[in-house]
């Protein structure tokens, strides 16, 4: 749903990984959507506002065939920040994906000479239901219905008439261990780094001994740069690219021992500070003890003085 997201879908557009975040959702982890069962749903249109052509994108949108028939039109949309319009949003993808199959019907009947008038689709014309995630990636709040963001009358008469949408959202940070480890593509390692449910130490261990190999590897590590702001993810790529693959324990791996690297190498620049500081604090004390010896030395200077102007006083 914005520019921040283009790496999430990338990695969600593949049918393996779409099909996998269905399955856990949708049906707790059991392989019920199959990956090749899936077909991009293309709805990409234009709308006319304030006298120019705006975009209308979905991420991700693709429909399941079972034995040549559709079944349900799937859509995911990846949010990365609270926009407080995602509903509206989501609400007009819906209404796009059911007026793209009208048109469908309606091409039909009007190329086999068989039109309904009126009616514009025949009785036994259904359309498929559409069904859209929303993905959030992110820790703030964000409204989950249309009527949420609405600002409602107080007459009641009219309230009941106002019809709601409420958005399928996904929160993913709030996913338990068990959601977590119900992913079986790459997307798992995003759900895993994610999840609020594993403290830090649990995280670290669950991802160092993930022996599964990243099919989607760059798109994975880029949304994980994305996610976190961190380019380390990159240069993981980049480091293993060569070999056409790599395992998600290998990824931890490399940020584990970069971690003890920024470890040492803050530890060395704390060690040198804190030695800095101690060979300052003894210059500083060499210098007043050297300032207190001068001032004890001109303090003995003056007595001896008194004493021999006390001398030539008595001899007088």
């Amino acid at each position: 749903m914005g520019q921040p997201d283009l790496a999430s879908n990338s990695l969600t557009s593949y049918a393996d990984v779409f099909a996998d975040i269905i399955n856990m959702v949708v049906y707790g982890g059991k392989p019920v959507l199959l990956e090749q069962n899936l077909k991009p749903f293309y709805l990409n249109s234009a709308v006319e506002k304030d006298g120019r052509l705006k975009g209308l994108y979905r991420d991700n949108c693709m429909e399941d065939i079972q034995n040549g028939i559709r079944y349900v039109i799937w859509g995911l949309e990846n949010q990365y920040v609270p926009d407080r319009t995602t509903p509206f949003k989501s609400m007009g993808y819906t209404y796009t994906a059911y007026d793209r199959q009208i048109e469908e019907f309606m091409k039909q009947n009007k190329e086999t000479h068989n039109s309904a008038y009126v009616s514009q689709l025949h009785p036994d014309q259904k359309l498929v239901p559409v069904i859209t995630l929303v993905l959030y990636y992110g820790k703030e709040d964000i409204p989950e219905d249309i009527c949420s963001m609405i600002r409602m009358p107080e007459d009641e008469a009219v309230q009941k008439y106002i019809q709601n949408y409420s958005l399928n959202l996904i929160r993913l940070r709030d996913l338990s261990q068990k959601q977590a480890e119900a992913f079986r593509s790459d997307f798992s390692c995003i759900a895993k780094f994610l999840s609020k449910s594993y403290t830090k130490s649990e995280q670290i261990e669950a991802l160092k001994t993930d022996r599964q190999m990243l099919t989607h590897a760059q798109d994975t590590l880029y949304t994980l740069a994305a996610v976190t702001g961190d380019q380390q993810y990159l240069q993981i790529y980049e480091k293993y690219k060569h070999r056409g693959g790599m395992e998600v324990s290998e990824v931890a791996e490399a940020l584990y021992q970069w971690g003890r690297e920024d470890s040492r190498a803050e530890l060395a620049q704390k060690d040198a500070t804190i030695a800095k500081m101690k060979l300052d604090n003894a210059n500083a004390i060499a210098e007043k003890d050297s300032a207190l010896m001068e001032q004890q030395a001109e303090i003995e200077r003056l007595h001896a003085e008194i004493r021999m102007l006390k001398q030539a006083q008595g001899n007088k």
